[in-house]
């Protein structure tokens, strides 16, 4: 039997930071909008849930938001070089871009907005570019950094009817991690943050 076809790919998938128009609610999309203080502050916290073990590869959706926090983590764990990848960048939410909630549902009531990216192409996308990078990186430890869309999208298609809560909100700087073995892709959690996912340590006193 093939050997590679038997090995562990890793992957786990980062939500960007958090940003201004985060914090406001508008719809960013393929705009090109950069962390904020908080969203630098979440991509160090993710940076220490990685920086307890090894990791081989730092992959990046090209946007602004997504590259720094890709930035920060890599610099967190001593990794030189970050791997682009354009299919990384966010569904494009066409004529719906930078507005906030009340004004999506004012000027598209209907729900259909012109130039929207169809979810059926951004599932398509989305899982293109996981499988290219898990065949480029075969049995390495892969750190993906993206956006909510793009994120949602992989578990949705992944998890199946499992992934019923169709109201989940992706968290700023939350970690999605899941494993490639025997051809066959599993998801161990998504939507953790580093502060879940890492041990509280307790003073001996304590224990």
């Amino acid at each position: 039997m093939n050997k590679q076809n038997t090995s562990q790919t890793i992957i786990c998938l980062v939500r960007h930071g958090e940003t201004d128009w985060n914090t406001l609610g508008k719809l960013q999309g393929t705009e090109d909008t950069e962390l904020n203080s908080t969203g630098r502050e979440q991509a160090i916290e993710a940076a220490s849930y990685f920086d307890k073990e090894s990791w081989d590869i730092v992959v990046s959706s090209p946007l602004k938001r997504a590259l720094e926090t890709a930035q920060i983590i890599a610099n967190k764990i001593s990794i030189p070089d970050i791997h682009m990848n354009d299919e990384l960048v966010e569904r494009s939410y066409g004529d719906a871009e930078g507005l906030l909630p009340e004004e999506r549902l004012l000027q598209f009531p209907d729900g259909i907005v012109p130039g929207q990216e169809d979810f059926e192409h951004l599932r398509e996308r989305a899982m293109a570019a996981l499988n290219i990078i898990a065949t480029e990186f075969m049995g390495k430890k892969i750190i993906v950094v993206s956006h909510g869309g793009i994120i949602y999208t992989i578990l949705y298609t992944l998890l199946g009817s499992a992934f019923n809560n169709l109201k989940l909100h992706l968290k700023n700087g939350s970690i999605n991690k899941l494993r490639l073995e025997n051809n066959t892709w599993s998801v161990e959690f998504y939507n953790k943050t580093s502060n879940e996912l890492i041990p509280v340590q307790k003073n001996q006193n304590e224990q």
